[in-house]
């Protein structure tokens, strides 16, 4: 029997306040890691990753002082300045330390001038972007399958392991997610209606943002280019030239200097090249796709695992004659070209996204979509058991998380370790990169006074930075974390000219603790 509309309602209302209880149950656990702290740093206006000799204090870049500071020195490169940075600033530093478009970084410039640039202040908005996704979800989802494509959807998106993940994260893909399904809204209304100026505007704007956030959203929009080419319905083809270019003309100010961006040296330039220990692409492409549906621990993923297969497999019977039908394919290709993208970004740029899996997160709203469609297809009691066995095997991950949301990149326990009963003759001194330098600087506690070493910058030297740096210090709390391959000669100099007090190797980090050999002070 079909779904009332009232029933409807009440289901995605309470969905929708389960999922933001969860997500902000979530995101106050644990701090922040590297990527969280290179977010904040440029929606307040700093550059982090240019090169030493560009670098212009004065617009608030990342510099390496010669001698050391107070922790607030550099804790100011995560806060608005008095006054703040306008978004000129936060464009420039985007350009010159990341390979990313800067729509999301002056939505957050934004939102933490309002909010603040505390811990949940910068993961409120991704918050805010995810749960700004139900909504769109359940009306794709009513168009494309009914109201119980609308309910399962929204289900899987609110408590899956990964969404809630990436929805707690100050990184830009619910953003993205966003994106992904206001043009995914806007190309089925555009079908079903053809192409009004306000649906027209409303597709360049979706289309726009997108590439304004993730490059990567290209892929699941040349696949619903494709789609709308292949299928206008009563879209005229020529109406969607008109949107192709007005979507170009909005995206133009970024994308001509994408050259110039892509070519800029920053400290963490070319890690993608790099391939990880076992890397298997064929591996790797299998896991881009499964990660929306599987779990951690091997009982779990089974179960889940279970349950989608078998929903997948009914979806196939049951639509056997038209399991592609016009609106379907649409989430195919989206969900197809999005899990594919990196691997073809690879084969281009000769690079390993694949192995990364959020790359291929503009692949989750149409995922959950197709599995919603799945568990629509079935009768109530053989969907509501498939359905809560899926969530019973996500429950311990989300439990997980809701204790620990990140167990193993906790700079905020290495930054604590390293740094409990500091005092103002001690030296933290941080081998890392800027945002892991700023992590430590942030979450540090005592009256140590503060030195970062940025090994890519190749601005210290050995002995004479670090004598200079170690003078008049009675023990130097040394913090390697997140250096992204970079050697740490300092570290081999104290080892041969101070004793080691302590050495703690942490899940994301380590700190040693050095001492002088033979005097009260170094």
């Amino acid at each position: 029997m079909p779904m009332s509309r009232r029933w409807e309602l009440g289901l995605l209302a309470g969905i929708f306040v389960l999922a933001a209880i969860l997500r902000v149950t979530v995101a106050g656990q644990s701090g922040l890691w590297v990527d969280e702290i290179f977010s904040l740093a440029l929606a307040t206006g700093h550059s982090l990753e240019q090169p030493a000799d560009i670098a212009q204090p004065a617009l608030g870049d990342f510099v390496e002082s010669d001698h050391a500071v107070s922790l607030d020195q550099f804790r100011r490169y995560l806060k608005h300045d008095d006054p703040p940075a306008g978004p000129r600033r936060v464009v420039r530093a985007v350009l010159l330390s990341d390979t990313s478009p800067p729509l999301y970084y002056l939505l957050l410039w934004g939102w933490t001038l309002l909010f603040g640039t505390s811990d949940f202040g910068l993961r409120s908005f991704s918050i805010a972007c995810s749960l700004a996704c139900l909504p769109l979800l359940a009306s794709v989802g009513r168009r494309v399958g009914g109201a119980g494509t609308a309910v399962a959807s929204c289900t899987l998106f609110a408590f899956s392991p990964p969404c809630v993940f990436y929805s707690t994260e100050g990184r830009m893909y619910s953003l993205l997610w966003l994106c992904v399904l206001a043009l995914l809204w806007a190309s089925i209304a555009l079908h079903r209606k053809g192409g009004g100026v306000g649906l027209s505007a409303l597709w360049v704007a979706a289309s726009g943002a997108g590439f304004l956030t993730h490059y990567f959203f290209v892929f699941p929009w040349v696949a619903t280019v494709g789609w709308l080419v292949l299928r206008p319905g009563r879209l005229s083809r020529l109406r969607l030239v008109g949107c192709l270019l007005a979507t170009g003309l909005v995206i133009s100010f970024w994308y001509i200097r994408l050259p110039e961006s892509l070519a800029g040296w920053r400290v963490t330039m070319n890690w993608q090249k790099g391939e990880p220990a076992g890397f298997n692409r064929l591996a790797s492409a299998r896991e881009l796709a499964l990660q929306f549906f599987r779990t951690d621990g091997p009982r779990s993923m089974k179960i889940a695992l279970l349950a989608f297969g078998i929903v997948g497999v009914l979806l196939l019977w049951r639509m056997r004659r038209r399991p592609f039908a016009w609106r379907r394919l649409l989430l195919w290709l989206a969900f197809a070209a999005a899990c594919m993208g990196p691997l073809v970004f690879d084969l281009i740029q000769h690079t390993c996204t694949a192995a990364v899996r959020r790359y291929a997160m503009a692949a989750l709203p149409p995922a959950y979509l197709l599995a919603g469609l799945g568990f629509a297809t079935l009768r109530l009691p053989v969907r509501s058991i498939l359905l809560a066995l899926v969530l019973i095997a996500w429950k311990p991950e989300l439990l997980s998380m809701s204790r620990d949301r990140n167990p193993g990149p906790a700079i905020q326990k290495v930054a604590r370790a390293a740094s409990e009963r500091s005092g103002p003759s001690d030296l933290i001194l941080v081998h890392s990169i800027p945002s892991g330098a700023l992590g430590v600087a942030r979450y540090a506690t005592g009256s140590a006074a503060f030195a970062p070493w940025v090994g890519q910058l190749g601005k210290r030297r050995v002995p004479e930075s670090i004598e200079q740096l170690a003078r008049g210090r009675k023990r130097i709390l040394f913090v390697s974390v997140h250096e992204v391959g970079a050697d740490a000669p300092e570290e081999q100099w104290l080892r041969m000219h101070a004793i080691v007090a302590r050495d703690v190797q942490l899940p994301y980090g380590r700190f040693v603790e050095f001492r002088p050999r033979a005097a009260e002070t170094f």
